[in-house]
């Protein structure tokens, strides 16, 4: 692999394997993702951190995904005043999410970072895996930090029994998004004690990953840089960006999914429905005639027509 095809421009998630295949490792630019997060929700700047960095774990979670009807989604329910928030990511790379209280603004750390810990507060953190099965995969692990890396690592390694290096940052300023992104590092079974060593070693005094984004070193740098292999093997570098698939049909089966009796008293109403898309901010109305099409055609994309508002 070339070193173009290894550092695309933009954002993309790059795979790579070290240590003759017993270290198995991820890193992804997601600048632009978290930027879109940001202009979508108008959060503050340390919604944007949290938000913008459950996108990029999630766009880690989402590189296992085999089919292309999966998908994963990723909650952390805490007590700090974001109230929450909710990650939806594609095997295509696509990720959306949503934060119950956008703009909470907080006193920096003493270290002068944004206090994502302090923002999300004690609670849990969920992963669904849809796999297309009868019933999803559900793990659930108390939250470590609230800071998201810690946590998802606690997860890969209480819920997937997988030792898991992780890494994850937003940097922001007056402008916007500066840099986004992350890395993933894990053991795999043939890993034997002294590459776990070698790898807590080489994280130890391994820079914040915007800090490398910002000389101008793409995923498969900072891969390089922190595991220092010259054997390292990349297989695959992949866009990722902010995409929310809803549509007015999509709309229309959540409309028709609420059932006969629900819908029929939403069906009264003359002035019709509006619902709204928490992850994008479209918007979509029903008229009461279209509410009414529904009741007598209930197949999505029958009769009903609604419109999306500006």
């Amino acid at each position: 692999m070339n070193d173009l095809a290894r550092n695309p421009p933009g954002d993309h998630r790059i795979r790579a394997t070290a240590v003759g295949g017993a270290v198995r490792a991820l890193a992804i630019r997601s600048t632009h993702t978290v930027e879109e997060a940001l202009r979508i929700h108008g959060l503050s700047p340390v919604g944007t951190a949290a938000l913008g960095r459950l996108l990029t774990g999630a766009l880690f979670l989402s590189a296992d995904l085999k089919n292309a009807t999966d998908s994963v989604t990723v909650q952390v329910r805490g007590d700090g005043p974001l109230g929450g928030m909710t990650v939806v990511a594609e095997p295509d790379g696509t990720v959306r999410g949503t934060v119950r209280n956008p703009v909470v603004d907080l006193p920096v750390t003493p270290r002068g970072k944004l206090d994502v810990g302090g923002a999300v507060g004690a609670g849990t953190l969920t992963v669904i895996k849809d796999l297309g099965l009868k019933e999803p995969y559900v793990g659930q692990v108390d939250l470590r930090s609230g800071e998201i890396a810690e946590d998802l690592a606690y997860y890969y390694a209480a819920s997937e029994q997988t030792p898991t290096v992780l890494g994850l940052g937003v940097l922001v300023d007056a402008s916007g998004v500066r840099q986004a992104g992350g890395y993933l590092v894990q053991l795999m079974p043939e890993a034997g004690d002294d590459v776990a060593a070698w790898l807590e070693e080489r994280v130890l005094h391994f820079p914040e990953v915007t800090w490398l984004l910002e000389q101008d070193l793409g995923p498969a740098h900072i891969l390089d840089l922190l595991l220092g292999d010259p054997d390292i093997r990349y297989h695959a570098a992949e866009p990722v960006s902010y995409r929310c698939p809803c549509s007015r049909e999509r709309m229309e089966r959540n409309l028709i999914a609420l059932g006969r009796e629900e819908l029929r008293q939403l069906a009264d109403d003359p002035e019709g429905i509006r619902l709204e898309c928490h992850f994008c901010d479209r918007r979509y109305r029903f008229r009461q005639a279209e509410v009414r099409s529904l009741l007598a055609n209930p197949a999505p994309g029958g009769e009903s027509h609604a419109q999306e508002e500006a």
